[in-house]
């Protein structure tokens, strides 16, 4: 007879234990699981890299520019880098400040210089939430008091400016007031020689927000401003200018 029949030779019998083949066994099962354990962070890792494009804007607010004139001596501007919960900002300030400014040396309606930089890197896995600059406009008068003049937004730029550089495109975002809800308030302005000011002046970032309220227009702000964009075709979007 031979051994696969059934019959056990002096040579072939195992000597383990029962019990030790459990335990081997057990310790093979946690050996696997901790290699599946380390192969997970870094197959994570690998998609992290590849997973969020980048974009470098480059540039500075330009000047202010009031039809009739400013109605303050002086004017400064504060502005605030504003994007979407999927948007980190990398490198950069987020809030600004800029020094005073006047014309009142020219012409009254002469572009108020600021030439204020701004250089920012933001990366984000969406264009959801594009990243805009909230400028709030102020003035100050020969005494040191200071009023609100205006507001203005405007999104950054998706494509870089493709011209020379001595012929560099200039974005223009209206200067925007707000008005008194009724002769009540018009006339606690009037008193208190304080224009009205936003609360939170982000909601008119968002078109639900400030539906109702009432604004005028007056005046201008000039940004010059371009843009360097990677990895977004990495991620399926192709935009084109």
């Amino acid at each position: 007879m031979s051994a696969s029949e059934g019959i056990s030779l002096p040579g072939n019998e195992e000597t383990t234990p029962p019990h030790e083949k459990h335990k081997q066994k057990a310790k093979k099962a946690k050996k696997k699981s901790r290699s599946a354990k380390e192969s997970v962070p870094n197959a994570m890792d690998a998609k992290a890299t590849a997973s969020y494009f980048s974009l470098s804007i480059v540039g500075q607010i330009v000047s202010a520019t009031f039809p009739l004139g400013p109605d303050k001596e002086f004017v400064f501007l504060r502005y605030e880098m504003v994007a979407g919960p999927d948007w980190q900002l990398c490198s950069g300030p987020q809030h600004g400040l800029t020094q005073l400014a006047t014309n009142r040396r020219g012409h009254f309606n002469e572009p108020i210089v600021f030439n204020m930089p701004i250089e920012v890197t933001y990366k984000s896995t969406s264009p959801y939430g594009w990243p805009q600059i909230l400028v709030s406009v102020f003035g100050r008068s020969g005494l040191g008091r200071e009023t609100l003049l205006g507001y203005a937004h405007i999104h950054l730029p998706v494509f870089g400016s493709r011209r020379p550089a001595d012929q560099t495109e200039q974005l223009q975002a209206p200067i925007l007031m707000p008005k008194c809800p009724n002769m009540m308030a018009d006339i606690t302005s009037w008193l208190l020689r304080r224009e009205p000011e936003l609360k939170d002046p982000k909601v008119l970032l968002d078109n639900l927000k400030c539906k109702g309220l009432s604004m005028e227009s007056y005046g201008s702000l000039q940004f010059q401003l371009s843009s360097v964009m990677r990895g977004a075709r990495k991620l399926g979007y192709h935009w084109h200018s």
